[in-house]
């Protein structure tokens, strides 16, 4: 980093978000943990301990809310646990000198720290700058029940900046909630200490330590599982490829495991193996399903992948394939993805169509038992996947070029950068 830009950096940062592996609380993370590493003051708050900080070392000081004994038969626990908080970071804003804002997740953690600099301001003639970050879930699962909200939230005139990842997710919220001020884009962080391609034999000596042999055609999908990420279409697109590709096929799903999507799907348990990845197996004599559960080493599967497979109804980034990417992991996802800009332009892979959903209408039909098949054009996924498999020395050049972009374009200088033109 510049000499005279991490001087300017020197800044006090407070925030507040989820603690989950989700996509919004890894970009938010990795931001403040470079920014610590490179002179900020960091303090974040949470309810619980931030998963991601239990793997990354870092600056950050973390401040936990005790929330053992917090009980109350007449008003709800959590309501309690966000009044702490909050008084937690007006005592945080009262030492430090001329602090910084910033917290991912409207709810609650922006509107807390929206409470706590109003309270500042009124009580200690104190305004601190606030800069909210709006996420994927905070429109399509919350927007709708809060509109309103959402709306007085973001066009609040105490709230000095709104950020998110990108252009067509800023007009997402634009158009759906009638919001007139400007919103600009914060690009995710790529952490280039864990995602970064591996030479062939790297790939191929990791394979082998896994029971995988070279030729093995290996699909990824990271994912947190939800409902609007659709494992189930996920399945049915690998079932499909794999009946073209004549090599054996491996699918890896990383994230939770949704046992209920499981049962429903038919999958019968194979094996265990003795780091606890589960072995599930289709109907099909080439295809083998690998359901991980939550990892926090997802780049030592991603990185031995051939493809990267996403089917969401609505990203409004997605961090993950932005990780396949760092990888030089060709990526197959549907076009909703806040990313597509990017895949597109480093020539990183396909975006194949699914319909695009309205906020309300997305909500109805993720939460709808039907089947959201028609919603998807998944013959163009197989066909996509089945180049892939048919040229893989193409698709690894076409990756590592997709993997220079990454490298360049989500770069912690340049997404410092940004950041540092919002807070000033």
């Amino acid at each position: 980093m510049d000499k005279q830009f991490a001087s300017e950096m020197k800044k006090n940062i407070i925030s507040s978000f989820y603690h989950s592996y989700a996509g919004g609380s890894k970009s938010v993370s990795r931001l403040l943990h470079y920014l610590s590493k490179n002179g900020c003051n960091v303090d974040a708050f949470f309810f619980e301990k931030p998963q991601f900080f239990t793997y990354t070392k870092s600056d950050v000081r973390l401040h936990i809310l005790d929330s053992a004994n917090i009980n109350s038969e007449v008003v709800d626990s959590n309501l309690i646990k966000n009044y702490f908080i909050t008084d937690e970071i007006i005592q945080k804003i009262k030492q430090t000198t001329n602090p910084i804002l910033f917290g991912a997740n409207l709810f609650p953690f922006c509107n807390i720290l929206l409470d706590a600099k109003i309270q500042t301001k009124q009580l200690h003639k104190t305004e601190p700058k606030l800069i909210v970050h709006p996420v994927g879930s905070d429109v399509w699962c919350v927007g709708y029940q809060l509109k309103s909200r959402v709306k007085w939230l973001l066009e609040n005139e105490l709230v000095d900046s709104v950020v998110t990842y990108s252009e067509n997710f800023i007009t997402e919220i634009k158009e759906h909630f009638n919001i007139q001020r400007e919103i600009y884009v914060l690009p995710p962080v790529h952490e280039k200490e864990r995602f970064f391609p591996l030479s062939k034999l790297e790939i191929n000596e990791r394979r082998k330590a896994l029971g995988l042999n070279d030729d093995v055609f290996i699909l990824h999908h990271h994912s947190s599982m939800r409902k609007i990420k659709c494992p189930e279409i996920v399945l049915e697109i690998a079932k499909n490829a794999a009946q073209i590709i004549s090599e054996k096929c491996v699918l890896i799903m990383t994230g939770p495991i949704p046992h209920n999507e499981i049962i429903s799907m038919n999958l019968s348990l194979d094996s265990t193996t003795a780091n606890d990845r589960f072995i599930y197996k289709t109907e099909l004599k080439n295809l083998t399903i690998f359901w991980t559960g939550v990892v926090s080493d997802v780049e030592f599967l991603l990185q031995i992948s051939d493809a990267e497979i996403n089917a969401s109804l609505h990203d409004s980034f997605n961090l993950s394939l932005m990780e396949a990417m760092a990888c030089a992991v060709p990526v197959v996802t549907t076009d909703t993805v806040g990313i597509r800009k990017h895949i597109v332009k480093a020539n990183g892979g396909v975006c194949f169509p699914v319909k695009h959903l309205k906020f309300d209408e997305l909500n109805r039909v993720v939460n709808s038992e039907n089947s959201k098949r028609h919603l998807f054009d998944i013959d163009y996924a197989v066909s996509a996947i089945a180049e892939i498999a048919k040229d893989r020395i193409a698709s690894k050049l076409w990756g590592l070029a997709a993997a220079n972009y990454v490298a360049e374009e989500f770069s912690l200088e340049k997404v410092s950068k940004d950041f540092y033109k919002y807070v000033n």
